[in-house]
Parts: structure tokens; sequence; C-alpha cells
């Protein structure tokens, strides 16, 4: 039997992957339209880094 991860930390090996295995990659990631940018580092982000984040996304939307 396998191990058994979190969502979150199975987010985290994603990221890594993602990244090529640089955990230093995973850290400067630039990719902020990513869904998964928040839970990049393996942990929970707070809700102030959500809100700054949902805030972020709403100014810089691309007019279609």
């Amino acid at each position: 039997m396998g191990v058994i991860r979190t969502p979150i930390k199975s987010i985290r090996a994603y990221c890594i992957e993602c990244q090529g295995g640089s955990f230093k990659e995973v850290r400067l990631c630039t990719s902020r339209d990513c869904p998964l940018y928040a839970y990049r580092m393996g942990k929970r982000p707070t809700q102030e880094t959500l809100d700054t984040m949902e805030e972020h996304s709403k100014n810089n939307r691309e007019i279609a």
C-alpha cells in the first residue's frame, strides 16, 4: 500500500512536478491564473491571501 496524502499535499507534489522537481521554482511560481496557485506551498492559505488573490484577479482581467 502506498503513501496516503492529503489533498493539499497532493497539490504540492503536483506543483513540484510541474516545476521540474524544483522546490525553489514552486516558491517563485508566477502562474497566478492556476487554480492551485494558493495551495502550491502545501499549506492552506489564509483568508487574507485568498482575498488578495481574488482582488488581483478582478483588477487584472483581460477584456475580451
